[in-house]
């Protein structure tokens, strides 16, 4: 019988443990979440701006020697 308690033990002793690494790894997986959707936001923002500096650098207009 204590082996089957000693047994029951360590099953709820590494249970414990492996809900706190799943919280810790759910905490980890959310902050990278929000910063990969920061980044993104950021990304397009700035290919924006991007194509708007392209375009004044490089008007739709024939040059003046044509």
């Amino acid at each position: 019988m204590q082996q089957v308690q000693d047994r029951l033990e360590k099953i709820e002793t590494d249970m414990v443990y492996l809900q706190d690494q799943v919280r810790e790894l759910n905490d980890i997986v959310t902050k990278q979440q929000l910063l990969v959707t920061k980044l993104e936001k950021q990304n397009e923002a700035l290919a924006k701006r991007l194509e708007e500096l392209d375009t004044e650098a490089r008007p739709n207009r024939r040059p003046p020697h044509y």
